[in-house]
């Protein structure tokens, strides 16, 4: 990554942001050259193989597409370190929605799970998706999220996945689907499992998002103004904090790649000679 001759940071922000953007590279770069080629197909007998034969792909499906939607924001993050100068906001914006993407991803190809598990996961990513739909103009849309949501229950029944209703006030089981294997995750609780620092970076990279002060003007940089009763914050992007929940983020869709590879019938160190040779 060339400097950023044009933002005047302190040796510190330089080391820290060039390290953080010369690893995102290094992954981006590898993957656009050789994720596709090295997958598709997957290794007889492997288990995406065995998943795509038995028409059970969703969860890999839904996985590659998260994966494509992190890294159009990882490479929009990719251009601004590389040309800069540095926003004051927007990059912790994209960086919020890379994360989602990436614990949403990591949840569907985890290792320690087996096809029906990753099913059901895969299911609920599509249940979520349904719910989130119906939102936008619900009194337009008649029947489709029933319809559709019949539909999941269906698949789930067929490959013995537990549909999971909700409980009503008398501890009766009700009628709403909240879950095929295992209740939907929240955003918080995906954040909490797969990515360090969890709930706080999620509230954190959030904050930026929704545009809130606790963040944009932060009170630990506030100095007294002339005027006794204000204070002045400074507002320019914290270069090391960015930093180190980029890394956070990129190191996560890293493994996640790997996983991809390991879940295609590839041995664990195919990725790492695909960086290298990036």
């Amino acid at each position: 990554m060339p400097p950023l001759k044009q933002i005047e940071m302190t040796e510190q922000e330089k080391a820290a942001l060039e390290f953080a953007a010369n690893k995102l590279a290094l992954v981006l770069g590898a993957s656009e050259k050789f994720v596709t080629e090295v997958v598709e197909p997957p290794v007889p007998g492997s288990r995406i193989d065995l998943a795509y034969d038995a028409d059970l792909r969703d969860a890999y499906d839904a996985a590659n597409l998260l994966i494509v939607a992190a890294e159009d924001h990882l490479r929009t993050i990719l251009q601004v370190l590389e040309h800069g100068p540095l926003p004051t906001f927007a990059l912790y914006t994209l960086l919020r929605a890379a994360a989602e993407a990436v614990v949403r991803c990591r949840h569907l190809l985890d290792l320690g799970i087996d096809e029906p598990a990753r099913l059901g996961r895969a299911l609920n990513e599509r249940l979520d998706n349904l719910q989130e739909q119906n939102k936008v103009k619900p009194e337009t849309q008649g029947t489709h999220l029933p319809d559709r949501v019949e539909h999941l229950v269906e698949r789930a029944t067929e490959n013995g996945i537990p549909v999971l209703r909700n409980q009503t006030k008398d501890g009766s089981v009700g009628k709403r689907v909240i879950g095929f294997g295992e209740v939907v995750k929240s955003e918080v609780e995906l954040f909490e499992a797969y990515l360090a620092a969890g709930s706080t970076a999620f509230r954190f990279l959030s904050g930026y998002v929704h545009s809130k002060q606790w963040v944009l003007i932060p009170r630990y940089g506030a100095e007294r103004a002339a005027d006794p009763g204000i204070s002045m914050v400074p507002t320019d992007l914290n270069v090391v904090h960015f930093a180190g929940v980029l890394d956070l983020v990129v190191t996560l869709h890293d493994e996640n790649i790997g996983y991809w590879h390991i879940l295609a019938g590839l041995p664990s160190d195919v990725w790492r000679v695909a960086k290298g040779a990036a």
